[in-house]
Formats: C-alpha cells, structure tokens, sequence
C-alpha cells in the first residue's frame, strides 16, 4: 500500500531535497494509522505525526541518495546554493570561537553538578538551589559537521544563528538551507 497522495504531496513540497524515500514514507504512514489510529484524512494531525517521525529519523535511512547537497559540494572552490532549500542534519557541533580550555572547565563543571544531583537528598535540595543553574557553554562561532544523508560537508556559522547552542542543540538537529548558503572551500594547510 503507497502512502496517501495528499501526504505525498505535502511532504514534497514542505521537503523538497533531499526527496523522502517513498518505502520510508509508506511505512512511516502505516506506523503512524496503527499506533495512533489516526487517518490520512485527519491531514493536521497525520502530517504532524509524520514530520515529527521524520525529524526523528536519520536523513540516511528516510531519503533517496543524491537528491541533497550537490554531488561536488567538496571540490567547489566559491558558490552559492541554488535551486530548492535543502534539508541537513547536524552529524557534529563544536565551538572554535572560544578557547578549549574553557570549553573543558564548564564541561567539567556541568558533569559535576550532574554527578552530584544523584546525591543529594531531600533534605539538601535548598544547597542545589543555591549554587544557581547548570552554566552555559560560552558562544563563540560554531563549526558544523552537516549531512543530507549521504554527503557530509564541514561548515562554519558567518553569524550566530540563536537556536544553536553547544550542550543543548541535539545531534540530528534538522536545518534547512537555502539559496543564501555559500560555500567556500578551504584547503588543508592554508
């Protein structure tokens, strides 16, 4: 059985690179009416659903191979993006605006506080409180590792974009580029 032609035709235009794996979608849609009981007639509450499994999913197992990023994304020496917006996710985040060294101590200070929120007791909830909340990774510019599925490529943010945040933003994370996306490609030992 196909997935719906409405959903079809939804998930095309909402998504239209890199194009979902119409097996994938199938299956999804099938999941989604029997674990929830829910129609594809139910169109709000169907394509929620299947947004929602897809954002889940890894690019790699939902989409068709080369229907994302440009095959020779890596040997373009200066472009900018065109045609459709394109979705990626986040393979890998780092912070290259700020010292390593920094990075460490608040890493070691939020395991810290996680390895002694499972000591205290009830009657030492008032001393948590005390120490404040759990720091923050400083902001600085962040270097990307971002994937279609099958081509990965290695960016780096021009301006700070506010939903990304070190410790926060989960790998998976989507991110949909468009035609204001330009690359430049910087060779190893410049």
């Amino acid at each position: 059985m196909a997935a719906p032609a409405n959903i079809v035709k939804w998930v095309n235009e909402q998504y239209p690179r890199p194009a979902l794996d119409p097996v994938w979608l199938r299956d999804c849609c099938s999941w989604i009416a029997s674990s929830y009981s829910i129609s594809p007639t139910d169109f709000p509450q169907f394509s929620f659903h299947v947004t929602s499994q897809f954002f889940q999913s890894s690019l790699a197992d939902s989409t068709l191979p080369n229907t994302g990023l440009p095959q020779n994304i890596r040997t373009i020496k200066r472009a900018c993006l065109t045609g459709p917006p394109c979705l990626v996710e986040i393979r890998a985040i780092s912070d290259i605006g700020i010292s390593a060294f920094s990075l460490m101590n608040v890493r070691q200070n939020r395991m810290d506080r996680a390895d002694l929120a499972g000591l205290v007791g009830e009657d030492e909830e008032d001393a948590e409180e005390d120490e404040g909340p759990v720091p923050k990774y400083p902001r600085g510019m962040l270097r990307l590792e971002l994937s279609d599925g099958l081509t990965t490529v290695e960016a780096v943010e021009y301006r700070s974009i506010p939903q990304l945040e070190l410790g926060v933003t989960p790998l998976g994370y989507k991110v949909r580029i468009g035609q204001l996306l330009c690359v430049i490609l910087i060779e190893s030992g410049c």
